[in-house]
This record gives C-alpha cells, sequence and structure tokens, in this order.
C-alpha cells in the first residue's frame, strides 16, 4: 500500500471515530444532553486532536524512511538509518528492524554485526528487543559455538513469539555443536510449550522434525512425535499447510531457512507421526 495512502486512511480513521463520536448524543438524545455530555467531556476534543497531531507528526518525521521502503530504495534507506542510528545515535526498535532488513536485502552480513556491537556499547537492551533480527547472521554464518553463545545469552531474555523462535535456534545450535542431551531438553520443553499454546504451528513442526533426528530407541521422544505429528495433520490438511507456510515467510527467519522449512513440511505430510505410530500400536 502506498505511503500516501496509509497517510490519508489513518487521518480519515482518526477525523471520522471523532465525528461519531461528536454526533452520536445529538442523534439519539438530543441537543439538551448533548450540552451536559460536552461540559463534563470537554477534554475529548482536545485528545483527538492531539492524537491526530502526534500521527501527523510521526508521518513527518518519517516520511523518508517510508517512501523509500515504498520505492524499494534500499541504498538510501540504508545510509538515513545510519546516520539517525550510528551518528546521531537514536536507537528507536522499528529503525532498527527495518535497516537491520534492509542490510538482509542487500546480503550485508558485517553490516548487521557492526550495528550491533554499535547497540552492544550504547544501548544493549535494544538488541534484546530485536534480538531474533540480530539473530540471523549467526544462522548464516558456519560457526556454531558462536551461534549457541548468542542465542543462549539471547533467548531468556525474548518474550512471546520471538522467544519460542529463540529457543528453537539454541536447540539447532546445540545440535550442530553435537550437544545432544541439551538439545534433547530444550526441544521437548519447547514442543510441550508449542502444544499448550497451540500457536505457531511452523515452529512446532521445525521442533518435531529436529526431534526426529534423534534414534528411533529415544521412546519418549518416538511418542511425542506421534502424539502432536498426528494433531498436526488432522488439523492442517495440504491446503492450509501451504497457506501457513506462504503466511509464515513474512518472519524472515522463515525465509532464511526456507530448505528445511520445506523438508519438514514434506515430512510432516508423509510421515506425520514416523515410527512412533509402531509404537503407540504395541503399548496397545
Amino acid at each position: 500500500m502506498k505511503f500516501k495512502t496509509i497517510f490519508i486512511l489513518f487521518n480519515a480513521v482518526i477525523v471520522f471515530s471523532f465525528l461519531i463520536i461528536f454526533f452520536m448524543p445529538l442523534l439519539m438524545l438530543g441537543i439538551e444532553y448533548t450540552a451536559v455530555f460536552w461540559t463534563k467531556n470537554w477534554f475529548l476534543p482536545i485528545l483527538f486532536l492531539g492524537v491526530l497531531a502526534l500521527l501527523n507528526t510521526y508521518f513527518f518525521i518519517n516520511r523518508k524512511m517510508f517512501t523509500y521502503l515504498e520505492k524499494e530504495e534500499w541504498g538510501e534507506l540504508i545510509t538515513l538509518l545510519e546516520d539517525r542510528i550510528f551518528n546521531k545515535h537514536k536507537f528507536i526498535n522499528q529503525q532498527i528492524r527495518v535497516l537491520v532488513n534492509a542490510y538482509l536485502v542487500q546480503s550485508d552480513i558485517e553490516s548487521i554485526q557492526k550495528l550491533e556491537k554499535l547497540l552492544e556499547e550504547n544501548a544493549e537492551r535494544k538488541i534484546s528487543a530485536n534480538a531474533l533480527q540480530f539473530g540471523i547472521p549467526y544462522l548464516l554464518k558456519n560457526e556454531p559455538l558462536e551461534m549457541e553463545k548468542y542465542f543462549k545469552e539471547q533467548s531468556g531474555k525474548v518474550g512471546g513469539s520471538d522467544g519460542l523462535w529463540m529457543f528453537w535456534n539454541y536447540a539447532f545450535s546445540l545440535l550442530l555443536n553435537s550437544k545432544k542431551d541439551k538439545a534433547r531438553e530444550v526441544l521437548i520443553t519447547l514442543e510441550q510449550e508449542l502444544s499448550k499454546k497451540g500457536k505457531e504451528p511452523t515452529l512446532l513442526l521445525l521442533t518435531l522434525y529436529l526431534l526426529n533426528t534423534f534414534p528411533d530407541e529415544d521412546r519418549e521422544i518416538r511418542d511425542i512425535i506421534s502424539e502432536s505429528g498426528n494433531r498436526l495433520k488432522k488439523r492442517y490438511s495440504s491446503a492450509e499447510w501451504e497457506k501457513i507456510l506462504e503466511r509464515s515467510r513474512s518472519n524472515i527467519e522463515v525465509v532464511i531457512l526456507s530448505k528445511l522449512v520445506n523438508e519438514a513440511a514434506d515430512w510432516i505430510r508423509e510421515h506425520p507421526a514416523a515410527s512412533g505410530e509402531e509404537k503407540t500400536g504395541e503399548d496397545v
């Protein structure tokens, strides 16, 4: 959507909301009650004007950034944001994320690490606030020990959906470093958390796919794969999986791990419960 269109729509929504509140008492209860209402709620017009002023100020300050994004002028966007962040030390989360994504589009991993170092020295908490984005270089570089160190340090500092992805990355790094016992522990805990929440199906799929790398003799893991895999298989059809995976590509990590995600999607379609189904049958 065009920047100017978004700007106009936001203003229209604010003004329309104000008009509804302004005229509703008049239309429903008459002019006398309207006078009483506005005598008691005189601050509402000031509040709406304040919101409108803040909104327009935000768009005005960031108009260049939005324009460069709209036109995909990555070089100009990077120059603009580097000036704000590196030179003026304006550490705003949104602009940090946009700059990291612009670097990724340009395949400039080195600059992401320079940005991380700058924040580490001046605003370390901003790294945790954008930990998933700053973790991308560690996924791309072939340095498992650095990857494990980063995700171990940051995984406990991040909440919500990003926090769950951080724990998966930590488990992945442990597997790359042949620390299977610890990876097993993290993956089982993550699977339980994801199954309980019933969200992030792509992440649950990847978690089961990593668990599937453990030996068939691991009875607990086979049972987890059987139960959770069958649950995913019943809940989502192949067509629904396609939509889920397409939506999940808004997460830059899913794009980076697209090969692994596709392999996991093929696996769940063809072998949803791996060898766990046979063992379940033995239990019966």
